[in-house]
């Protein structure tokens, strides 16, 4: 899914999809209980421009969509990309190359 991020096609669509899309998108539809209240955790964030947010949803599906995962995995992300100023769409590809275990496990 990463690999995404290099489609020029796919990239329009991060540039222009709400989060809520993207996550249609990313789960072929199937959005289950816990991506809508992973979602809802994000709703109030308003450090991250939409594109960015769009990246970090991709960088954490490409990991656990279809997966039972902690439903505060995907705000512990979204802080630590605010917390790192990944405010454009080319940082935020950089910070997709970092392993997401990793990162989430020096986060808990």
């Amino acid at each position: 899914m990463i690999n995404l991020l290099k489609n020029p096609d796919f990239v329009q669509f991060c540039e222009t999809a709400s989060p809520l899309e993207m996550v249609e998108h990313l789960t072929d539809g199937n959005i289950r209980g816990l991506e809508k209240i992973a979602l809802g955790t994000l709703a109030n964030r308003k450090q991250l421009p939409p594109n960015v947010v769009n990246v970090l949803l991709v960088y954490f599906f490409s990991t656990f969509a279809n997966k039972v995962y902690d439903r505060n995995d995907l705000a512990r992300l979204y802080d630590y990309w605010s917390s790192n100023h990944v405010f454009s769409f080319s940082k935020a590809q950089e910070m997709t190359e970092e392993n997401i275990e990793n990162v989430l496990s020096g986060l808990k």
